[in-house]
């Protein structure tokens, strides 16, 4: 029990107790930053509260086999997180040491994103997932050709195939996925939280339940006021601050610590069975994104100084940043059209070109606004690029809105975001 669990031990500890016991609350809210194994944790508990034999990972019990798979019935996964980048891990994983331990995983990876698009959170709302149910179907027959008790010292050239048309294919689910859960989310899993188990317990795990929105919230709130005596809920957080009081008055709290270095390279090497040199597991995740956030950065710099160099005036006046962007720019005598049109190549049109360049358009915004951020931090004293920026911020939110909510076009997106920025063709 917990035995995947590396470098938390008090929380180990604790949740042991708690289900040796049989005082495992309705409620716990597991808070720390992003890759501290809160999610894993979850997981595990919930096979530990389902579980009729020893709770150990390999019991025979059928609730365990079936959580290990991720395909049991009284587990229920809501929220947005991105996992493509664990898929991708997990292929690579696969391909290089196929196994139980490598195909676990892969297939565990998938289901972590199958799950937020259950039929019991989608219940009365299935005209929205419209995109989604193709996506689904594939997914879930390529999975069926990894078995992990079948495969051999490599890959056939079918179980290669499936890995990667999964892997495709969640890249393009992911950015179909909502960005919290509706309300209409929690109040069917109320219902379905009141039907009876089909084991001991069921469990509810709510990931990033901070930024549910306040009428999800409400909801929630109202379900965990008189929670039923055979569910337990597990929420996750990396900002306990951002909880409701009311929430957290009602939670047992466990703190997970943040991973330093030596401790990331342990978990990579025993779980991924990689040597590579790992400075935090958020980055060794994000490193196999396609257009991963650092490289996003530097192309928003890139555009942000283009942007800059040719509409704000009077440069000697910038701040520091803004200055070092603008005369970079400069520098290169690109022009703003310019360098958009060679990001839109090198992410195949954000992914409408190219599947596997799915949410590197959302990359590319998330990276933007994070300069235009430290942008306006030094140009207080400078009204004009002050103005500028905070317009350019506003459009690139509207931007990823459109995207996330609308499912527009992101190439054509990325187009009438330069023409509202004003840059010429």
């Amino acid at each position: 029990m917990f035995e995947n669990l590396i470098a938390q031990e008090a929380v180990r500890a604790g949740l042991q107790d708690a289900v040796t016991e049989g005082s495992v609350p309705p409620v716990l809210l597991f808070s720390g930053p992003p890759a501290s194994g809160k999610l894993t944790t979850a997981l595990e508990l919930a096979r530990a509260l389902s579980c009729t034999g020893s709770r150990a990972w390999n019991c025979p019990c059928p609730h365990c086999v079936r959580h290990r798979l991720l395909t049991h019935g009284d587990l229920l996964l809501l929220g947005k997180r991105s996992l493509p980048e664990e898929i991708s891990v997990a292929r690579d994983f696969l391909a290089r040491s196929p196994g139980q331990t490598s195909a676990y995983f892969f297939l565990r990876s998938a289901r972590k994103l199958l799950a937020r698009f259950s039929p019991v959170l989608w219940a009365g709302e299935e005209t929205k997932l419209g995109k989604a149910v193709p996506l689904i179907q594939s997914i879930e027959e390529s999975l069926d050709l990894i078995q992990p008790d079948k495969l051999g010292p490599s890959l056939s050239d079918s179980e290669a195939k499936a890995a990667d048309s999964v892997l495709s294919d969640c890249r393009a689910l992911e950015a179909l996925c909502p960005e919290q859960p509706g309300v209409f989310m929690i109040r069917n899993m109320e219902v379905w939280a009141q039907l009876a188990p089909t084991s001991a317990r069921k469990t509810v795990i709510i990931e990033n339940a901070d930024l549910m929105q306040d009428s999800s919230r409400n909801a929630m709130l109202k379900i965990l006021e008189e929670p039923p005596e055979t569910v337990r809920f597990v929420l996750l957080t990396p900002r306990r601050a951002s909880m409701m009081a009311t929430i957290l008055s009602r939670s047992r709290i466990y703190n997970f610590i943040p991973r330093d270095e030596t401790t990331s390279r342990l978990v990579a090497s025993r779980v991924f069975k990689s040597q590579e040199a790992v400075s935090s597991l958020q980055a060794f995740f994000e490193s196999r994104m396609p257009f991963p956030p650092l490289e996003a950065k530097q192309a928003a710099r890139g555009f942000i100084g283009c942007l800059l160099a040719s509409r704000v005036e009077g440069g000697s006046s910038l701040g520091p940043l803004a200055s070092s962007l603008a005369r970079e720019a400069a520098a290169s005598e690109a022009k703003p059209r310019q360098v958009l049109d060679a990001i839109i190549a090198t992410t195949g049109g954000f992914g409408a070109k190219d599947k596997s360049m799915t949410g590197s358009f959302l990359r590319f915004i998330k990276a933007m606004l994070s300069v235009f951020s430290e942008l306006l931090s030094e140009s207080s004293g400078n009204p004009a690029i002050l103005a500028k920026v905070e317009e350019w911020s506003r459009l690139a939110r509207e931007a990823a809105i459109q995207y996330s909510s609308l499912n527009r076009n992101p190439e054509l997106l990325a187009e009438v975001l330069a023409d509202s920025f004003g840059v010429a063709s």
